[in-house]
């Protein structure tokens, strides 16, 4: 929903008030059959990370990947109805999940337009002069999402590519284009995106770093395949076109990625994706594993 201040400028209400739920608002939804006393009792803090923007950061080897897939799998195992969506293909162990990445959303994007589909415009050229092309763009883009709203309403979005979709000096990228909007309608959706960039500078700031509802800063600990993520919240500042941390306690997620789950069959959150951190021990961080 839009609102109109009398100009050609429209204002997504979420950009003027904040919708976060009050205490007590942020319900538990329903929960899968079979969980264990375990699992039920830690549906109530997985739940307060089942919607946002967050972007995992970190070297290379500080388990963004296995963060982003350790959280999108205890997502759909605890919560009933929960979709996964993955640029990248992971382990069949990860089990269900819905593809989506470039060439995926260009090929949708093809079928919702008679040019694109019969090869008299071409789609790549368009988005490359985006400026020229804005509206068409913009309304290929909200009927793709309007036509699949279901999908991504409880759900979660795992991005590997997210850096690539959203560098600052490519910002006309399909993924771009296609994935932004749902930034601004995240809460309606009950939608997580999770992406995973190296630094948060490299980010595009019109479609993507003012959305930013989290930013995940992940390390190697002393202990090999544990992982430290700390989730802090964000928030954004347009006069001075600036991202920075919200002064509220962070979250702190210890993943020990090689223990043994009952839950996987004795494999380990290493095994539910091809993990290049399983093989880069480089330790960051001290804790008491």
């Amino acid at each position: 929903m839009v609102i109109s201040r009398g100009s050609k400028k429209n204002i997504e209400l979420e950009e003027l008030y904040d919708f976060t739920p009050e205490p007590g608002e942020d319900k538990l939804p329903p929960l899968n059959e079979g969980l264990t006393e375990e699992e039920r009792e830690e549906a109530p803090f997985y739940n307060q990370l089942k919607r946002g923007v967050m972007v995992a950061t970190g070297e290379p080897g500080s388990g963004k990947g296995t963060f982003m897939h350790f959280l999108l799998w205890k997502l759909r195992t605890l919560f009933k109805g929960f979709r996964v969506m993955l640029d990248r293909k992971p382990r069949m162990l990860f089990g269900v999940y819905i593809p989506i990445n470039e060439e995926i959303v260009i090929n949708e994007f093809k079928k919702l337009n008679e040019q694109y589909k019969i090869g008299k415009s071409g789609i790549e050229h368009d988005f490359a002069k985006y400026s020229q092309n804005k509206e068409k763009i913009n309304a290929l883009v909200e009927r793709w999402i309007g036509d699949n709203k279901e999908l991504f309403y409880n759900a979660g979005m795992g991005l590997d590519e997210f850096w690539r979709y959203f560098y600052n000096r490519d910002p006309h990228n399909p993924m771009n284009r296609a994935i932004s909007p749902l930034f601004k309608r995240f809460r309606h959706h009950e939608l997580l995106v999770i992406g995973s960039a190296p630094h948060l500078d490299e980010l595009d700031v019109k479609a993507c770093l003012k959305y930013i509802t989290h930013e995940v800063r992940c390390n190697q600990t002393l202990a090999e395949g544990v992982h430290l993520a700390t989730i802090h919240k964000t928030r954004w500042f347009e006069g001075r076109q600036v991202l920075e941390i919200a002064d509220t306690q962070p979250i702190t997620l210890i993943i020990d990625a090689l223990a043994p789950r009952e839950r996987l069959g004795g494999k380990c959150i290493y095994d539910l994706f091809n993990s290049w951190e399983r093989g880069e021990f480089v330790p960051r961080v001290k804790i008491k594993a």
